[in-house]
């Protein structure tokens, strides 16, 4: 290998730690302070689709982007507002309707599954020979603690679901705040958008001859982080819908709320989605359903098998990146630090690839092209 194509490798190494440290210490820094800037992340993220929207159909009808800018906007709140106030207002009303159950549940009937759990442990112990008493003693003082336990906490269900309605209650002007903030910030960055599409370019001190780089670098990372969220609300969906269907069609109630909490407990590392299937199928089990947790056992193969095979394939596709890339990414992001780790390398990944497709960092397979292969 000459001089020249080891000072190469070299610098390609040198881009790679800077764009690690950087993109490091912008994403913390993006995580960290998210709570207060959440209003303008979002106008910025929806002026951009719109900002889009507004100028092909202006365009195309030629009509002046100025009487269709404001209807579009309102429109696009309207039909989100409605579908978020609906889906809200159905959760809830599940969501409570389910936490009374449970405690009305275990109030009425506590007793008689303590019971129950006693004969089955004391069945237990009666076939085995030879067994130490204190051994026996102390399994049934465990067993005893954890069905209080496990009874103190439904019946504090009821007093959270209270909590949880009164701090909601409380949290609304809060809402109504970041609600109005966004709203606002939506149509002012529309407004610009649609008149300069880079108008952020006044405010960074850039270079003219540097600018065209940079709007070259802003556009597919905004295009990929775009498609990426897409992605990943598809996979998100796809579950939620799928658990929903099945829930439905083995006639478990709170269809809605359940295959909610099942699609967002697809994202947490090793349990997934049997953190909702496996105490539904204990449920039903116990109460001499086995139609319901074999029902479970199939929707589990479908979800969770399925699940490894359409997300890699979703994201893979829509960011133009290997499936062996984003397989890596998920499943190393969540060992590491579960969801926000996953987030972290996924995008990690976008990012790099974008810089190598507007060529701010070199390739190893575009170097050794050049040269006719590494001497």
């Amino acid at each position: 290998m000459t001089n020249g194509a080891v000072k190469d490798h070299i610098k390609r190494y040198d881009q790679i730690v800077i764009y690690f440290v950087c993109y490091t210490l912008t994403f913390i820094i993006f995580t960290t302070t998210l709570r207060y800037t959440i209003p303008f992340v979002l106008a910025f993220i929806f002026a951009s689709v719109l900002s889009k929207l507004i100028r092909r159909l202006s365009s195309k009808f030629g009509i002046d982007q100025k009487y269709i800018r404001l209807p579009i906007i309102a429109l696009f709140f309207g039909i989100i507002g409605t579908l978020l106030t609906m889906l809200v207002i159905s959760i809830a009303n599940q969501a409570v309707i389910f936490g009374v159950s449970v405690v009305n549940y275990f109030t009425e009937n506590g007793e008689s599954i303590m019971f129950w759990f006693n004969e089955r442990y004391h069945w237990l112990i009666s076939q085995i020979e030879n067994l130490d008493p204190r051994l026996i003693e102390s399994g049934n003082q465990m067993l005893n603690s954890a069905l209080m336990s496990i009874r103190d906490i439904s019946l504090s269900l009821g007093t959270a679901i209270g909590k949880f309605s009164m701090v909601s209650i409380t949290g609304i002007p809060s809402l109504l705040l970041v609600i109005i903030f966004t709203v606002v910030c939506t149509f002012l960055f529309t407004r610009l958008m649609v008149k300069e599409p880079h108008f952020l370019l006044k405010y960074m001190p850039i270079e003219k001859e540097h600018e065209g780089r940079f709007i070259g670098i802003f556009n597919e990372g905004k295009d990929m982080v775009i498609k990426y969220a897409l992605s990943y609300l598809l996979v998100i969906f796809i579950t939620g819908m799928i658990s929903s269907v099945g829930y439905m069609i083995l006639g478990i109630p709170y269809a809605l709320l359940l295959g909610l909490v099942t699609a967002f407990l697809d994202l947490l590392p090793i349990l997934g989605v049997s953190a909702a299937y496996i105490p539904l199928g204990i449920y039903f089990f116990a109460h001499g359903n086995i139609v319901v947790p074999f029902g479970l056992v199939i929707l589990w193969v479908i979800v969770a098998v399925g699940r490894n095979i359409w997300e890699p394939r979703i994201v893979a596709s829509t960011l133009d990146m290997s499936p062996i890339i984003t397989i890596m990414a998920i499943f190393i992001g969540l060992k590491l630090n579960g969801v926000p780790g996953m987030f972290y390398l996924m995008f990690m990944a976008v990012g790099f690839k974008v810089m190598q497709k507007v060529k701010v960092i070199d390739t190893f397979a575009g170097n050794a092209e050049n040269q006719g292969g590494i001497q």
